[in-house]
C-alpha cells in the first residue's frame, strides 16, 4: 500500500477524534470540578471532560428510566465521576 495513502488516512482517524463536548453541561462541568477541587492540565482536561460527560449522560439516562418506573432506584454524579 501507499505510504502516502496510509499517512493520510491516519492524520484524518486522528482529525475525526477530536473531542467535542455538548456545551449545554458547561456550567455543570464547572461547578463539579470547584466543588471537587478538581484542576487538570490542558492535555488531561479534555479526556476528563469526556469522561464526566459519558457519565453525566448514564446517570440522566438512568434516572429518566426511574421516572418511567424501569429501575428501582437513582442515580447521582459524585466525586469519581470524570474517572
Amino acid at each position: 500500500m501507499n505510504p502516502t495513502l496510509i499517512l493520510a488516512a491516519f492524520c484524518l482517524g486522528i482529525a475525526s477524534a477530536t473531542l467535542t463536548f455538548d456545551h449545554s453541561l458547561e456550567a455543570q462541568w464547572t461547578k463539579w470540578k470547584a466543588m471537587h477541587n478538581r484542576l487538570y492540565g490542558m492535555n488531561e482536561e479534555g479526556w476528563r471532560r469526556a469522561v464526566w460527560e459519558k457519565n453525566m449522560k448514564m446517570i440522566e439516562l438512568h434516572n429518566q428510566e426511574y421516572r418511567e418506573g424501569k429501575h428501582s432506584f437513582t442515580m447521582a454524579m459524585n466525586a469519581f465521576g470524570d474517572m
